[in-house]
């Protein structure tokens, strides 16, 4: 009788220990560090701990959308928000990458030797825009895009829009 009460009290401590760890680790701790954030239809793309997560607006339902050892910057949504473009180190210096805002693999847009930093899309949604130091000085070079399907970069016609 008496073993039977002690397993009685074991398993009972064991499930207030267990339910109390699940309650702990249930409840909703804030994001601290996210940096770079993007709203865009109902959702918001960030950069948290060198990946991209993207999340309802409210802040519901997060999805990792990188995982891997880079630093993935800068993450913006495309207009119609099926996007994400972003700045990546995964190659030795910052480039543009994009991917579905779904989930799935990211292509490598440009591959410059010196770094280019994702700034937005263009409002029909078809290319990137960037900053990058492949201008003809250190300063004020020119801001350009890229198609989201690859290709050759097209310097944007404006004379000196990355200086303001």
């Amino acid at each position: 009788m008496r073993q039977r009460s002690r397993q009685g009290i074991v398993i009972l401590v064991l499930a207030m220990t267990f339910s109390g760890l699940a309650a702990t680790l249930a409840q909703a701790r804030p994001v601290l560090f996210a940096r770079t954030p993007h709203v865009s239809q109902g959702k918001i793309v960030f950069s948290y701990h060198g990946d991209i997560w993207i999340a309802n607006a409210d802040g519901a339902n997060p999805l990792r959308l990188t995982a891997n050892l880079a630093r993935n910057t800068f993450p913006r949504l495309s207009p119609d928000g099926k996007w994400v473009a972003f700045t990546s180190n995964r190659t030795g210096n910052d480039d543009v990458w994009v991917m579905p805002s779904a989930g799935g693999e990211p292509r490598q847009l440009t591959f410059f030797s010196g770094n280019d930093a994702v700034l937005g899309w263009t409002p029909d949604g078809q290319r990137v825009l960037f900053s990058t130091g492949r201008g003809p000085g250190p300063w004020g070079s020119p801001l350009y895009t890229v198609s989201r399907d690859g290709g050759l970069p097209s310097r944007c016609r404006w004379t000196a829009p990355a200086t303001g």
